[in-house]
């Protein structure tokens, strides 16, 4: 195990020295390569093979149906009508902005173009109606974590490879874990409200109004269900659902909407196909990280701590979510998950979890790192939209992520809620 803990310090230095995260992945692998006189063949078939699968093909077609669905002004759609639904409450931007992400965690999936989408809109909106920079930020990256728990789940398409669980099981078992993540949130906003001393007006509820944004958004909401149902009952794989997602996009574009135009086609698929790039180099070269993990025998190392060792189910869990609450304030969630993946899925198994259940909560831990800093993706975008340091919004956020914690640890002692609605859909 100490070689394993001297790999990730040798990542994390490489990240502290300013390399980009899939640059350092890659160093690490090669440091330890060498050093162990691994082939470098290894290097070549793991980056270009790791990538090689008909299933993460799904991942660019959801990148694309989700982009061209915001050239489309989805965002303003979505934020229109969680404003008519939740505006009228104190605090109503702050509980717009998080209902907002959950309605956007049916279209996206990505935490990330949460943050952006969402961001963009709001957290200026925010800071105009009088919230602090760091309270919109908390805000706004805070409620990016349910874009990869409520499916569509890019995240929960990874685990999916990496592990051979059904990805419709999967998404199906984040759901109530990621309502709650929200409902969460909007406590914890409602409760600082009154703490900061806000004071600002809402908007009076309509019921006319709710009606109109939502039969205004419905053409929009309902792509999430093209995806899941189509996928839940076996109509389309998961590739096969992101294509569907993206060919109605262009037909919600051209004719819903009428916001898409040839002229913004190019410009789509361009930012869709940098997108996906960056998810692609960043899962092959982690998983050459990983099959170095791997020859160091690492998963086999943590399914003797988490079994034989420590006897209790829960308590080896809950260090093993420990664990990667701290690798995750380093190592961004889309490299954690093909690194840590398959060894989680093995401990969980031989500690006696059912698989979607034990992978539901492991999705949501690594998700945390998204917001920690020094290298939260999610809080990194808001802070940017913010025009703050990334550390100004420390204090703010640290509620926000322990209800995100607090969520985690539930779904881990309640497995219902990971696997009830499974047991209506997959009888």
């Amino acid at each position: 195990m100490l070689s394993v803990a001297l790999v990730f310090l040798v990542l994390i230095l490489f990240i502290f020295l300013g390399f980009p995260v899939f640059i350092a992945t890659i160093l690490t692998s090669l440091v330890f390569i060498v050093a162990m006189d691994i082939p470098f063949t290894v290097v070549i078939i793991r980056i270009f093979g790791g990538i090689d699968s008909f299933a993460l093909m799904a991942i660019p077609f959801f990148i694309t149906a989700g982009n061209i669905m915001m050239e489309t002004g989805i965002t303003d759609r979505i934020v229109a009508f969680a404003n008519s639904l939740v505006g009228q409450f104190k605090g109503g931007l702050g509980h717009v902005n998080i209902v907002s992400s959950m309605l956007f965690a049916g279209i996206q999936g990505s935490g990330a173009a949460d943050a952006s989408a969402i961001g963009s809109v709001l957290i200026p909106a925010m800071e105009r109606q009088g919230y602090d920079k760091d309270y919109a930020v908390a805000v706004t990256a805070s409620s990016a974590t349910i874009g990869p728990i409520i499916p569509p789940s890019i995240a929960m398409l990874m685990y999916s490879y990496y592990t051979e669980l059904s990805v419709g099981k999967l998404f199906i078992g984040g759901f109530i874990p990621g309502v709650l993540i929200g409902l969460g949130l909007m406590g914890v906003h409602a409760i600082y409200y009154r703490i900061r001393g806000y004071q600002i007006p809402v908007t009076p509820f309509s019921l006319k109004r709710v009606w109109k944004e939502g039969l205004a958004s419905l053409g929009a909401l309902i792509m999430p269900l093209i995806i899941l149902f189509g996928i839940v009952f076996g109509i389309v794989t998961p590739t096969e659902s992101g294509i569907a997602a993206t060919v109605y996009g262009l037909f919600y574009g051209f004719f819903i909407s009428k916001k898409l135009t040839w002229k913004k086609i190019p410009r789509i698929l361009i930012t869709s196909a940098t997108t996906t790039a960056v998810v692609m180099i960043t899962l092959s070269m982690a998983g050459v990280l990983s099959n170095v993990l791997v020859r160091m025998n690492f998963q086999r190392n943590v399914v003797d701590l988490v079994v034989h060792t420590i006897q209790d189910k829960y308590l080896a869990s809950l260090l093993i979510m420990l664990i990667l609450l701290i690798i995750g304030c380093f190592v961004d969630p889309a490299v954690m998950i093909p690194m840590f993946a398959s060894t989680l899925m093995a401990a969980g198994t031989a500690m006696g979890f059912d698989p979607i259940h034990f992978g539901v909560f492991m999705v949501i831990v690594m998700q945390i790192g998204a917001i920690t800093p020094p290298v939260g993706t999610f809080l990194f975008i808001s802070c940017s939209i913010a025009k703050i340091p990334l550390e100004e919004s420390v204090k703010a956020m640290i509620p926000f992520t322990l209800v995100i914690i607090g969520v985690a640890v539930l779904v881990l002692f309640v497995p219902p809620m990971s696997i009830a609605l499974n047991r209506v859909f997959f009888p």
